[in-house]
């Protein structure tokens, strides 16, 4: 087995595959990328045990890729990490159990594994793929995934829950904070909950110039993109039902300047031990404040517009509403109040229709 790649091949490879390059598998065999060679191609395979990624690069004249020998291997991560060091066409040569990476007067050696030691990946047979346009998917993701749990405490909110049908709902929640998104509709019927850590590697590794094709099935998730496709297994369990969370109906309404909110919000909040910031409206302006045991901050922001009684008062996570407001493109947001200490909801103000929720609960202070 014999193939020559140019570094901004070998680049764009480790590109796809780094996080899961990181990953500590229990089976040994994982730790190493499977790496396919045939006239017209190279795949390379690599995955955790539970999260896979298939990135496909073409044998072309255009693009420098040339094989020599076909053959399959799995190569070690060093042998990569190293390679990529090099510059110009790196040749890799396997002759045996014995991988040499040579490139000019640089000559390297690296151990592999045999091919057939690496597990087979099974993709189910699925229903038909369901497409969205690349920035469509990447805003469904950074407008959602934000929310997911980082505990193994309830597993199934580590996830975004997807429904497909009349409408396409997108719904993630740690159980402090909430966000949905609505677009699209499918005329598959489905609902399942995906990791939000793989969709989060997909819109990193995805060329999100070209469309994203979604392939859920009853128990796993491939996403395909181009040349790459990463599958997952689903998460199990019955997602809560957020949708009596949302409130319908708000005593007060206020619009202010995003990019004013979010300075305000990252100063104030690094002034705060725990990051709880007090919000006060009053006739003019809102009234940001944070307290430690050392300082103390205030800011006042002019808002574009208030409804609501003069000085509502609530304390909140800067760190929850930063994530939610710079999920935003808008240059204001609204956030819609019941009560000081009952759930509020941030969304963007746009001429165009809002398809997508944040909540956030409020701080006891």
């Amino acid at each position: 087995m014999k193939f020559t790649l140019p570094k901004s091949i070998l680049t764009e490879v480790i590109g796809k595959i780094g996080r899961l390059m990181s990953s500590k598998p229990d089976i040994p065999v994982l730790r190493g990328i499977h790496v396919l060679v045939q006239e017209n191609c190279i795949v390379f395979t690599i995955s955790d045990g539970t999260e896979s990624l298939i990135h496909t690069v073409p044998v072309s004249v255009d693009n420098g890729v040339i094989v020599l020998d076909c053959g399959a291997s799995v190569f070690s991560k060093d042998a990569f990490n190293i390679s990529k060091k090099l510059k110009g066409d790196i040749t890799f040569e396997v002759d045996g159990s014995k991988l040499t990476v040579s490139q000019n007067k640089t000559s390297l050696e690296f151990s592999t594994i045999e091919a057939d030691e690496y597990p087979k990946l099974a993709i189910e047979n699925t229903t038909r793929a369901i497409t969205f346009e690349g920035k469509d998917f990447e805003d469904i993701v950074k407008k959602t995934a934000y929310c997911a749990s980082d505990s193994q405490a309830r597993p199934i909110l580590t996830g975004v829950n997807m429904n497909f049908g009349e409408i396409n709902s997108f719904v993630c929640t740690d159980s402090h904070r909430l966000a949905k998104v609505q677009l699209g509709s499918s005329t598959e019927e489905m609902n399942i909950t995906v990791p939000a850590n793989l969709l989060e590697h997909a819109i990193k590794s995805f060329d999100l110039t070209q469309s994203v094709l979604v392939f859920p099935s009853s128990s796993q998730i491939a996403l395909a993109n181009g040349k790459t496709i990463l599958t997952s297994r689903l998460l199990e369990g019955n997602y809560p039902d957020t949708n009596r969370l949302i409130p319908t109906e708000f005593k007060g309404e206020l619009i202010v300047q995003r990019q004013e909110l979010v300075d305000t919000l990252e100063l104030l909040s690094s002034m705060s031990e725990t990051g709880v910031i007090k919000l006060k409206v009053n006739s003019l302006f809102i009234e940001l404040s944070a307290v430690s045991t050392i300082s103390k901050g205030l800011n006042e922001i002019a808002y574009e517009s208030w409804t609501g009684q003069d000085g509502f008062t609530i304390s909140l996570s800067s760190k929850y509403l930063l994530h939610a407001i710079n999920a935003f493109s808008s240059n204001s947001v609204k956030l819609e109040f019941v009560e000081s200490m009952r759930p509020f909801i941030v969304t963007p103000v746009t001429d165009q229709e809002v398809n997508e929720v944040h909540l956030i609960l409020p701080v006891r202070s």
